[in-house]
């Protein structure tokens, strides 16, 4: 077990809900055959804990930036740059895993470090005669803690589904396990049968 590891329930007629909620929806089984070939270098935990973080990264990029293009810009162009940052990674991600990038969203997506740094930048802000970057800057926070940044980015998460057939989840999945094919096997992973 690796550093994302994460526990999951194979749920009949739904396939694999992990720690979190995070539902792929093929069954264990399915895919323990899919992945065989990597299975001996990662385990199915790892990789379902990889896609789980893999998800979170267009919102932590847009979490971590927003602070930065708020001193550098005005608050609407901050906001828009964000937002077209976001965008950018939602697509990206869907296209290409990185790891490295993977490693820094295990570290950045905790949700108590993006709270206490939150709130060291608005008493920063406060203090440093901005304090009207407070407001904005806890909407950003808001707008992502409860959902809101999803919710937006599900209309591209639609269309891109549509264009690969699976949900995001199984996607991103699949793209992590091709990952660990290249790396680990002389196989075509895109050639795989589920």
């Amino acid at each position: 077990m690796g550093l994302f590891s994460v526990e999951y329930q194979d749920v009949s007629g739904q396939g694999v809900i992990a720690q979190g909620g995070l539902k792929f929806r093929v069954p264990e089984a399915s895919l323990s055959r899919y992945f065989a070939p990597v299975l001996p270098y990662v385990s199915l935990n790892d990789l379902i804990g990889e896609a789980i973080f893999w998800i979170l990264m267009p919102a932590t990029v847009a979490i971590w930036i927003f602070p930065l293009l708020l001193y550098l810009y005005d608050i609407p162009m901050a906001l828009f740059i964000m937002l077209g940052v976001q965008v950018a990674a939602e697509i990206l991600h869907q296209l290409v895993y990185i790891k490295p990038l993977n490693y820094l969203t295990f570290f950045l997506g905790n949700k108590i470090l993006q709270v206490v740094a939150y709130v060291v930048l608005a008493i920063v802000f406060g203090f440093s005669g901005h304090g009207s970057w407070i407001i904005p800057l806890a909407g950003v926070f808001v707008y992502y803690a409860i959902g809101l940044g999803n919710v937006v980015m599900s209309t591209i998460d639609f269309f891109l589904a549509m264009f690969v057939g699976v949900p995001k989840s199984d996607h991103l999945l699949r793209l992590i396990g091709w990952h660990y094919g290249r790396k680990y096997t002389n196989d075509d992973p895109t050639k795989w049968i589920m």
